[in-house]
């Protein structure tokens, strides 16, 4: 395991002995991240490797990362407030969408969340992403309860151009708002869905929460999921990207009687279209 290195070790039990305030602090002063991220990355291996996730919620987890870039999902410190907020809302017996999955993490956590009984459903387009979420998941002891669905979420069920941003681990599917300060310089055809097709058409169960994150395309996932809001009334959990977005999320949620809170600590409401911010971390709620 590249965790033997010692400074590798330390930044482990950094990583479980420090309070998330704290750790977030120094993330705050950026000569000190530029040093701790060049000193990590002297140690790490080059590539993937399989290491144990050394804190957050999926501590103790087996998963294929690249430690040059990914060290937020070893170390626990990917999306805080995202995390605290799973904690908050999943359980167990829940069926969740993650709905832009990348390579499994928050899937992964939200199956350990929802245990045995529950269900998640894992939405990614990018046939790269699909591939190492695979992976991730033959790590684990083959009874987590998640479910890869390899298509990404739209207005309606159709094949998509889906643009590959600059890592190629990230992407949005065309016709997605914001991210412009991207480049864009390749694109696949992919599968697309609605998630009222996905749940009234293909029968599949509904969800009781949706975590969305799709790099803008909530513009497009949003108008397709008008009965499953009505109807079955999920939590969601959502990053928006920008002020297209913001306006996609207001009108579609405030249509469907939900009430909209900023995803940080005491949840606090937004009241007005104008308080969300250009990139927002939100909780809509169903009242």
């Amino acid at each position: 395991m590249s965790e033997t290195s010692p400074l590798l070790s330390l930044a482990a039990w950094a990583a479980r002995a420090l309070p998330m305030p704290v750790k977030r602090q120094l993330y705050r002063v950026p000569a000190l991240a530029r040093l701790v991220r060049g000193a990590l990355n002297r140690a790490a291996p080059e590539g993937l490797s399989v290491v144990t996730v050394a804190a957050g919620g999926l501590q103790g987890r087996l998963m294929q990362l690249d430690l040059q870039s990914e060290k937020d999902y070893w170390l626990g410190t990917y999306e805080p407030d995202l995390q605290a907020a799973l904690a908050d809302f999943i359980g167990p017996g829940m069926v969740v969408y993650d709905v832009g999955a990348n390579i499994g993490y928050i899937s992964l956590l939200i199956a350990r969340r929802v245990g045995p009984g529950g269900q998640v459903y894992a939405f990614e387009a990018l046939p790269a992403n699909q591939e190492r979420l695979r992976a991730n998941l033959a790590l684990g002891d083959g009874r987590e309860p998640l479910t890869l669905v390899p298509a990404a979420v739209v207005e309606a069920s159709r094949r998509v151009r889906f643009l590959i941003g600059p890592s190629g681990g990230m992407g949005k599917a065309e016709g997605s708002a914001g991210r412009d300060e991207y480049k864009y310089s390749e694109a696949v055809d992919v599968e697309g869905l609605s998630l009222d097709d996905f749940v009234y058409r293909l029968g599949n169960p509904p969800p009781q929460a949706i975590k969305l994150d799709i790099e803008g395309g909530e513009v497009l996932a949003l108008p397709g999921m008008h009965r499953l809001l009505e109807d079955a009334r999920p939590l969601v959990l959502m990053e928006l990207h920008g002020p297209q977005a913001a306006l996609a999320a207001w009108e579609a949620f405030s249509r469907a009687g939900y009430r909209i809170y900023r995803m940080k600590p005491g949840y606090p409401g937004i009241d007005a279209l104008n308080e969300i911010d250009w990139k927002a971390y939100l909780v809509a709620v169903y009242e």
